[in-house]
């Protein structure tokens, strides 16, 4: 089975090489690599040019932004599958072969975890996302406006799912670009999960993580809740023009979105973008929300409620730290561990260890659990930067 993987890259040329050299290192046989970079300052086109002819290059004159790198790539792209790799991402070697396996009759979409690692590709000891819906995931979309899966580098399409959606309409997507095949791939097969992380998402804003923003784009959670409502209403309104399914809402909001609500209203108040918004009210949103979506287990369900109680209850200044617990690696392992106890998913990788791309012998004949090569490295994480450029779903 022929795919392609399409890398889509703007001021990225520090992360660049690492992405390109995973796509090339993938195990599956007939893997085509297409680089398409928009119009960056940066060395990128210089990295970029020392691959000769292993891969596709493409570049725009001027920067118009991710659709119209994904568009550029996908138009010339040839695979059964496609595969949107972010630039500061990179694939864990059998990525591709793994999620070749998973492609039986009627998917549409294979989804994967992956690591979070830093600038330095240092394991930051926790995995996105924490819950990815799988099967026939329509009345999920049908009820919340999305369902749960990974950022962009976690999907792997069939083309036949996402063919007719391309091309993006460059002015609706100069970012979160990932979202029309994400959602609309859904209403054209089933999704599968794999089981275990085949790539790795990097994390290089700190600054937004100290605002409660998970991800590299949106500075505030108030900016996120932005961008979530754009890409819902326009992925949408698209498949109602080309499919003819009209889903018009209203929408209870996800569990995951309603995190970051309830932060953006406690804690960013003038930013807020739901004037109806109160602390009951989103008290009740969150029952309902928690009652409606699948997926999580009840002990999950009781801290969430414990936490959004926590951040509504606690006074003044304290209300920050509290919020920030939602992104504590911490308790996100522990929830994890707890979700998967008993049932031999396998050790994580330890924080501050370093991913490489290119396996070690030992690597190969570890546990699929950890498809890579892990060296432990010394000294903490060296603070993540922040970059407005990111082009990617926050």
């Amino acid at each position: 089975m022929h795919v392609s993987i399409v890398i889509n890259n703007h001021n990225y040329g520090r992360f660049l090489a690492q992405a390109i050299d995973s796509a090339l290192a993938q195990s599956h046989p007939g893997v085509e690599v297409i680089v398409c970079d928009d119009a960056s300052t940066d060395d990128s086109w210089a990295v970029i040019g020392r691959y000769g002819d292993r891969i596709r290059a493409l570049r725009n004159a001027e920067n118009r932004g991710q659709a119209a790198a994904m568009n550029a790539g996908f138009a010339v792209s040839r695979g059964e599958l496609v595969l949107f790799l972010d630039s500061d991402d990179f694939l864990l070697p059998d990525a591709v072969a793994t999620c070749v396996g998973l492609f039986a009759p009627g998917v549409a979409k294979v989804q994967y975890p992956l690591r979070c690692v830093d600038a330095d590709s240092r394991c930051l000891g926790r995995q996105v996302p924490f819950l990815m819906h799988a099967g026939d995931v329509r009345p999920i979309v049908r009820r919340f406006g999305v369902y749960a899966g990974p950022p962009s580098s976690g999907n792997c399409y069939r083309r036949s799912a996402i063919e007719r959606y391309f091309p993006l309409m460059e002015a609706d997507w100069r970012r979160a670009a990932d979202t029309p095949p994400f959602l609309l791939a859904a209403f054209n097969g089933r999704v599968v999960n794999a089981d275990h992380a085949l790539g790795c998402y990097r994390i290089h804003s700190s600054a937004n993580r100290a605002r409660g923003s998970f991800g590299n784009i949106a500075a505030h959670p108030s900016d996120t809740l932005r961008v979530d409502q754009h890409r819902r209403t326009v992925s949408l309104a698209l498949l109602a023009q080309v499919d003819g399914i009209q889903i018009d809402g209203p929408f209870l909001p996800a569990p995951w979105n309603l995190r970051t609500r309830a932060m953006s209203w406690r804690l960013e108040p003038d930013r807020h973008p739901f004037a109806e918004d109160s602390a009951l009210g989103l008290l009740r949103l969150q029952a309902r929300a928690l009652c409606e979506c699948p997926g999580y287990t009840w002990l999950e369900r009781r801290a969430a409620q414990l936490w959004l109680l926590s951040v509504l209850a606690t006074p003044g200044g304290w209300a920050a730290p509290v919020a920030m617990i939602n992104t504590s690696s911490r308790v996100r392992r522990w929830l994890r561990k707890l979700r998967h106890w008993g049932q031999g998913q396998g050790s994580a990788v330890p924080p501050g260890s370093t991913v490489h791309v290119l396996p070690t012998p030992e690597a190969r004949t570890a546990p699929r659990a950890w498809l890579g090569a892990v060296a432990e490295t010394s000294g903490p994480a060296d603070l993540l930067r922040e970059d407005p450029a990111r082009h990617r779903t926050a």
